[in-house]
């Protein structure tokens, strides 16, 4: 649970001779403290630490340059040198840590390191807390909406009250899964907690579940769409916009049936669940069962006979039902004569037993269509 180091300098600066010397904190994110005298150290770092250093060891540029580059390569946060009086950095480091985005900080050489990283330790303390406090409240506006009492308090007393806009989110990229964990997904996750900093997130079953409030819908949208549009292995199901704290779990329904689409039905990796159209109402049936009978019903001869024959049939139907049954169109789309789709169509007509463009059989065919990708059929 890390907290953005710009807060941190924030919260001590007005106190303490520790000053920022690179462009900026460069939106790094502090998850704990730790000493370093010497490179023989940073193997024991975790990531996005922010570094002490007495500056002892501080006696030539190289030195610096290559704690600096260990430092970057283990993902630490930022790097904090005592300086004695009258020394200052040069601007040959200061434009490579600009370059490569490491914030270095300088303090005076009576700095108490210890008062601040006592501050910094109640900090992120109490952030790791609020963010378990907030992670059990989601769950439980998800789980037991009707049970107010296992979450309101926990959101009003974090900024997030009765009658705000809230809208869930739901994300993964399991391409990237390893037996030591998701780095790309916790990568995903830092970049959203500083864009979306009024939100809440916890990741489950290889899931990220996102709680956002009193953005607007543009701005959600246009964060996720950029996500998706740097990796084709993100997927997202955005849900819809509920104005009350118990209606989140509304919201959450609809993110991940968004979110189920993108992997079945719609070759999209980022789905809002406004968009849908008539998948909004299939995946909002309480009775799913139906759509088998359904399906069979109405394809069923047809999916039988290519079981039997080992013919594509149902693949020309459904061509011909994406090309607006258009003959011409379909026979391009399928690399085939006109005259030789219309024998098909006129085969298909027979097996079936019924007129495939009466009004009625059209839409029963769209959509039973719409329901063997809803479910993922791709062979039967």
């Amino acid at each position: 649970m890390a907290v953005e180091l710009e807060m941190l300098y924030r919260e001590i600066k007005p106190n303490y001779d520790v000053r920022l010397c690179t462009a900026s904190c460069f939106q790094k994110t502090i998850s704990w403290l730790h000493m370093v005298e010497d490179v023989e150290f940073v193997p024991l770092l975790h990531g996005d630490e922010l570094v002490f250093s007495s500056g002892l060891k501080y006696t030539s540029e190289e030195w610096l340059r290559k704690l600096v580059d260990i430092l970057n390569d283990a993902h630490a946060g930022g790097l904090i040198v005592s300086l004695r009086e009258g020394k200052t950095f040069s601007r040959e480091i200061l434009d490579y840590c600009n370059a490569i985005k490491f914030p270095l900080f300088s303090s005076s050489w009576d700095t108490p390191y210890v008062d601040i990283m006592h501050i910094f330790s109640v900090i992120l303390l109490q952030n790791e807390q609020r963010e378990i406090n907030l992670t059990a409240a989601l769950k439980n506006a998800i789980y037991y909406p009707q049970s107010e009492e296992l979450y309101q308090s926990h959101f009003e007393s974090h900024g997030f009250f009765r009658d705000m806009k809230y809208r869930v989110i739901i994300l993964s990229c399991h391409t990237y899964d390893t037996e030591n964990g998701n780095e790309r997904m916790e990568q995903i996750e830092k970049a959203l907690r500083f864009a979306m900093k009024n939100g809440i997130m916890y990741e489950e079953k290889g899931r990220l579940t996102i709680l956002v409030a009193g953005y607007r819908t543009k701005d959600v949208y246009r964060e996720f769409q950029q996500l998706c549009r740097q990796d084709s292995n993100i997927y997202v199901g955005i849900g819809t916009v509920v104005n009350r704290m118990r209606d989140i779990y509304i919201s959450y329904e609809k993110a991940y049936m968004a979110y189920q689409l993108t992997k079945t039905a719609i070759p999209k990796n980022l789905l809002d669940y406004e968009g849908l159209g008539v998948y909004k109402i299939l995946a909002d049936v309480k009775e799913p069962e139906i759509y088998p009978a359904f399906v069979q019903e109405t394809l069923g001869e047809l999916l039988k006979y290519d079981r039997e024959n080992g013919t594509e049939y149902i693949k020309i139907l459904e061509a011909y039902f994406e090309n607006e049954c258009n003959i011409i169109n379909t026979a391009a789309a399928l690399y085939c004569h006109k005259n030789t789709l219309a024998y098909k169509l006129n085969k298909i007509k027979d097996i079936l037993r019924y007129d495939i463009l009466s009004n009625e059989n059209r839409t029963k065919i769209m959509l039973s269509f719409y329901i063997r990708k809803i479910e993922g059929e791709t062979k039967d």
